[in-house]
C-alpha cells in the first residue's frame, strides 16, 4: 500500500511541508466543533425555559434560556482554553530547559525557520519509552518528548522527530486534536460518534501523511525513517496515558489500543514498520 503519489518518473515524492489549504482545513474543523458544542447548550436551555415559562411567565422562560445558553457557551470557552494544560498535565509532562538537552532545543530551533513556528514551548516527560507529542491552543505550541527519546536518538534522527511534530502545530492538527481532547475526552473510546468526529477530522493514515510533511520540510526521508525504526527498537507505549490522547502522540503510546476508539486508532495509531518502509520508498 503506497500513500503517496507517483511522479511520471515512476518515483514518489512527499508532501509539501506547507499546505494552506490544509492549515484553513483543520482551523474550520476546530471551530466547527466549538461551534456545535456550544449550541448544544440550547436544549437543555430550551427545556428550562419551558418549565420556567410555564410555572412563572413565557418572559422569564426566555431569560432562563438566554441564561442556560450563554453559561454553557462560556463553559465550552473555558474548556477550550484550558484543554493544552490539560493534556500537559494528563501525560505527566514538565517544562524542559533548553540547558538541559541542547541538542534537541538547537534542533528545533533550527526547523523553527523553516516549518514557520517559532518558539514553540519544550517540555519533557521523564521515561524510558520513546515518544513525542505535539499539542497546541490558539496562542502557544508545545513538543513534548520522553526522555528515552531524546536522550538516545541521533541529531539526524531529532531532526526528523522535530518536523514530525512541527508539521502538527504549522497545518493545525495538533490544536484541532487538543480541542477535541479538552471538549470531548471523557467520550473518546467510550462514544462512537465522539471517535468519529476526531477520525474525520483526522482523516485517513493521518500518522502517514505526518510523516511525508515532516521528510519535505527536512528534505531527508532516511533521517524520519531511522527514527521511526528506532523508536521501535526502544518501545513507544507509556503505561497510564490516557487513551483520549492518543492521536496528540508520534508513535503508538497504548498497548494493544485499548480503550483507543477504533476509527480514531486506525488512522493515528499506524505501525511504525509500514510507515519506516513508506519512507523508504521515497
Amino acid at each position: 500500500m503506497s500513500a503517496t503519489p507517483p511522479r511520471s518518473d515512476g518515483s514518489r515524492t512527499a508532501e509539501p511541508s506547507s499546505d494552506p489549504a490544509r492549515t484553513a482545513g483543520f482551523d474550520a474543523r476546530t471551530g466547527s466543533v466549538v461551534t456545535a458544542w456550544s449550541l448544544f447548550g440550547i436544549m437543555p436551555g430550551m427545556v428550562v425555559a419551558v418549565v420556567v415559562a410555564i410555572v412563572a411567565a413565557p418572559l422569564l422562560g426566555l431569560l432562563a434560556l438566554v441564561v442556560v445558553a450563554g453559561a454553557w457557551a462560556l463553559y465550552v470557552r473555558l474548556q477550550v482554553r484550558g484543554a493544552l494544560d490539560r493534556v500537559l498535565g494528563q501525560v505527566g509532562a514538565r517544562p524542559l530547559p533548553s540547558e538541559d538537552e541542547p541538542r534537541w532545543a538547537n534542533v528545533v530551533d533550527g526547523l523553527g525557520v523553516t516549518s514557520g513556528v517559532n518558539d514553540p514551548e519544550l517540555w519533557v516527560i521523564d521515561g524510558v519509552e520513546a515518544n513525542a507529542l505535539a499539542a497546541a491552543s490558539e496562542d502557544r505550541a508545545v513538543l513534548v518528548v520522553t526522555r528515552g527519546l531524546v536522550d538516545s536518538l541521533t541529531v539526524v534522527e531529532l531532526e526528523g522527530v522535530a518536523a514530525n511534530l512541527l508539521g502538527r502545530i504549522k497545518d493545525g492538527s495538533a490544536r484541532y486534536g487538543t480541542v477535541v481532547v479538552g471538549l470531548l475526552g471523557p467520550f473518546l473510546g467510550t462514544v462512537d460518534a465522539a471517535g468519529k468526529i476526531l477520525a474525520d477530522g483526522l482523516g485517513d493514515q493521518r500518522a502517514v501523511h505526518t510523516d511525508l510533511a515532516a521528510v519535505a520540510m527536512t528534505r531527508y526521508p532516511p533521517g524520519l525513517a531511522a527514527a521511526l525504526e528506532h523508536l521501535e527498537r526502544i518501545g513507544t507505549e507509556r503505561p497510564g496515558v490516557p487513551p483520549a490522547t492518543a492521536h496528540l502522540w508520534m508513535a503508538p503510546v497504548i498497548e494493544g489500543d485499548v480503550g483507543i476508539d477504533p476509527a480514531v486508532a486506525a488512522t493515528v495509531a499506524q505501525p511504525l514498520d509500514y510507515r519506516a518502509a513508506v519512507l523508504h520508498e521515497l
